[in-house]
């Protein structure tokens, strides 16, 4: 029986290690945050309380289009900020950092 316990405590491991340690998700407030119709946004987000993380990603839905972005705009002791251009509704977003991600800021321009 000690046997088939350590055989679970390894799965249980390596499922663990599978996945980002402390990934932050998009604050709930945020989620649905939209520009006006005939509009895209310009979507300005901060992951706070990284605890000096090195350069992260970041993945954000919008209107049901994954978007990822694989470089932070700034990279600070402890947030990082990211930029993301297009989509008209925010379905959901996160990094793969510790901390708390929040929607700093958008803007909402015409589309071309």
């Amino acid at each position: 029986m000690r046997r088939s316990g350590s055989i679970a405590t390894a799965i249980f491991l390596v499922a663990a290690l599978a996945l980002p340690a402390g990934a932050a998700d998009l604050h709930s407030d945020h989620v649905g945050t939209e520009c006006p119709d005939g509009s895209v946004g310009v979507w300005h987000f901060v992951n706070n309380q990284t605890e000096g993380a090195a350069q992260g990603t970041i993945t954000a839905i919008f209107d049901g289009n994954v978007v990822i972005v694989q470089l932070a705009d700034k990279v600070l002791k402890n947030n990082q900020h990211f930029t993301i251009t297009g989509g008209t509704v925010l379905e959901d977003a996160s990094t793969n950092l510790p901390g708390m991600l929040v929607l700093s800021d958008f803007t909402c321009e015409s589309k071309k």
